[in-house]
């Protein structure tokens, strides 16, 4: 079979091979402790799951929805936004709703990268922004290198003359926040280079733990656009709902690229994840949310405490559900050992670029007591 040289071109996805090795450790009978893949142990709050029941009732539940999503959605999305950021939005024109972030950021690229377009991704980061954004658009990849030294922050400099950058902060899959002077800095390249379009990926902006709350770029500048999911924040990772907000003149072309590509998230589902919004006070996200943080914070101390106790670099955050750690020696070898020896399954870092060798990412996507068993056993590797 001949194969399109593009799809060629791709390298292996990550969590793909990483569930196939869970699978036959598991069928082994190995007891495995899977802290690989970002998807919540914890189940959805009940008011989500409810409203998707609801909505399933709906009289229009069973027809197509449509690209850019249901109107009274985008409505809820500006209003939550409005709240939450202090920022208006335009809901017919700067609002579109995806089948979930990672839909959005591929297809996305879709609309503005042609063949040898160069597309800035940091480094580390999430696969998608490289492979889906830029070689199955036959575009050249720029890297922009996140050094610890400066947060995991890149410089802009770097990304002179790119046509597409994308950025994600909190990020993925460091977990390092941004400052407000980098926004302000992002905000300003994003206003003077018009011929860069700049995507932000904020799919853990509400996953923050302790005071701190992640901003959104649209605070600073319009002249960009800015992924949200609700596969996070309402635990509900298979359901695949987000949306993008931002410039309306990538905003409104997408949702007609959309029409060619999908027929749009399914309608009830949408209107779960509105409901869920409308939940918030404010800034301030309802107390179901608020309780699954306050685990996902307890279990971000456990492991940071822990994996520092066996001498390994830990990278301290307040956001995300992802330890960043560097190991003793090379990465590869740890990650194999821990999985065929002690049934700890955790991310190699390279599998995030060149910037992720020597670390591991550890999703903290198991009850606490497991997560305790799992520091136990990387304790004795």
């Amino acid at each position: 079979m001949i194969y399109a040289k593009r799809y060629l071109s791709l390298p292996p996805y990550l969590f793909a091979d990483l569930e196939r090795k869970a699978a036959e450790m598991k069928q082994r009978g190995v007891d495995v402790i899977h802290l690989g893949i970002g998807d919540p142990d914890l189940p959805p709050p009940a008011f989500f799951t409810e409203a998707l029941h609801r909505h399933l009732d709906d009289s229009d539940a069973h027809l197509y929805p449509t690209s850019q999503g249901d109107p009274e959605v985008r409505r809820t999305i500006a209003r939550w936004f409005q709240g939450r950021f202090g920022v208006e939005l335009d809901p017919d024109r700067e609002i579109c709703v995806l089948i979930g972030a990672k839909e959005g950021l591929a297809n996305f690229a879709r609309l503005v990268v042609n063949p040898d377009d160069v597309v800035a991704c940091p480094d580390p980061a999430y696969p998608v922004y490289a492979q889906a954004g830029a070689i199955l658009n036959e575009g050249l990849r720029q890297t922009l290198m996140l050094d610890p030294e400066r947060g995991f922050l890149p410089d802009l400099t770097q990304a002179e003359g790119v046509r597409l950058l994308f950025l994600n902060y909190p990020n993925n899959p460091t977990g390092a926040t941004a400052p407000e002077s980098f926004f302000r800095d992002l905000a300003a390249f994003a206003d003077s280079h018009p011929g860069t379009v700049v995507a932000h990926d904020a799919a853990y902006s509400e996953m923050t733990f302790g005071d701190y709350r992640a901003p959104s770029l649209l605070q600073y500048t319009r002249r960009a656009v800015e992924f949200h999911s609700l596969s996070k924040l309402f635990n509900a990772t298979g359901y695949r709902i987000g949306f993008l907000a931002g410039n309306p003149e990538l905003v409104l072309p997408f949702t007609a690229l959309k029409a060619q590509l999908d027929s749009g998230a399914p309608v009830f589902i949408q209107r779960a994840m509105a409901d869920g919004l409308a939940r918030y006070q404010g800034a301030d996200p309802p107390p179901e949310v608020r309780a699954n943080l306050a685990q996902y914070e307890r279990r971000r101390a456990l492991v940071e405490e822990k994996l520092a106790e066996i001498g390994w670099e830990v990278t301290r955050s307040q956001a995300t559900f992802y330890v960043w750690a560097r190991v003793s020696g090379e990465e590869m070898e740890t990650v194999n050992r821990a999985a065929l020896e002690k049934g700890v399954i955790m991310t190699p870092g390279r599998g995030f670029g060149l910037g992720g060798k020597g670390y591991v990412r550890l999703a903290l996507s198991q009850p606490y007591e497991r997560l305790e068993e799992a520091m136990e056993r990387l304790r004795t590797l």
